[in-house]
């Protein structure tokens, strides 16, 4: 049987008593605070009550999916993680309609080292936040949009303008259409773009389809569920590729 250690018996203390303790964090080693905001997120107790004592400037990793989110909160992450490489809003209990582009955009120009960022179903997420994005990220390799319904072809335009690195792109339930399939995959994406989701895309069609067999050589999961305008053609394609995952809805 495993012995817990004494770290791990404190850490588990604080934690179950948690609104007592909150107040009393800020002298706590960084190493400390980054186990706690692990925790303290995972709960989805991560608050503006609470950030003053548990962000740091070392942190590189925040995931605030299972946690209310504040502008407030953001601005404040913008102030003191700087290094920050991964951000996860996403929102599975439901959409984020509190978060505006501004507010992204004003984050965005401070953590400019993301490598990793979903924000999925944050409503207000819009083209203006994409071109901030960047503009200023150059080093994304996974960005998830799915959800942003304001999300349109101009955002594709900017990210193949800079996003040279991105490997997986999630545009679920976007306003992009064969456009901006096209413009991704002649831009400086195309070449190294590996995971595409498309998914309740109304506006693809067969001709953006046809450009991404063309020019993503390393496109391996594309996922076209309900894209009510790709026809036989794109299927037929598409299984002549080996993808090794490849999904679409056949319409009776």
């Amino acid at each position: 049987m495993s012995v817990s250690s004494l770290f791990d018996n404190a850490l588990h203390t604080v934690m179950r008593d948690f609104p007592l303790h909150e107040h009393q964090l800020y002298a706590l080693p960084r190493s400390v605070k980054t186990k706690l905001m692990m925790s303290v997120t995972k709960r989805g107790i991560f608050s503006e009550r609470n950030m003053a004592s548990l962000l740091h400037e070392d942190i590189i990793d925040v995931d605030l999916s299972e946690c209310v989110v504040s502008e407030k909160m953001l601005h404040f992450i913008s102030l003191v993680c700087t290094r920050l490489r991964k951000l996860s809003l996403s929102s599975p209990h439901g959409c984020r309609h509190n978060l505006t582009s501004r507010a992204f955009s004003s984050l965005f120009t401070r953590c400019n080292r993301l490598t990793v960022l979903n924000t999925r179903c944050c409503t207000l997420f819009d083209d203006s936040a994409v071109f901030t994005l960047t503009q200023t990220n150059s080093f994304l390799v996974s960005l998830c949009l799915s959800g942003c319904h304001m999300i349109t072809d101009q955002s594709l335009v900017a990210i193949a303008h800079k996003s040279k690195y991105l490997k997986v792109l999630d545009l679920t339930k976007t306003k992009i259409t064969s456009d901006g399939l096209r413009a991704i995959s002649s831009g400086v994406c195309g070449k190294v773009l590996k995971e595409l989701n498309i998914s309740h895309c109304l506006n693809v069609t067969d001709d953006g389809v046809q450009c991404l067999v063309q020019h993503c050589p390393r496109l391996t999961i594309l996922v076209t569920h309900s894209c009510p305008q790709l026809t036989h053609k794109s299927r037929d394609t598409l299984s002549t590729l080996g993808l090794k995952q490849l999904t679409w809805t056949v319409y009776l």
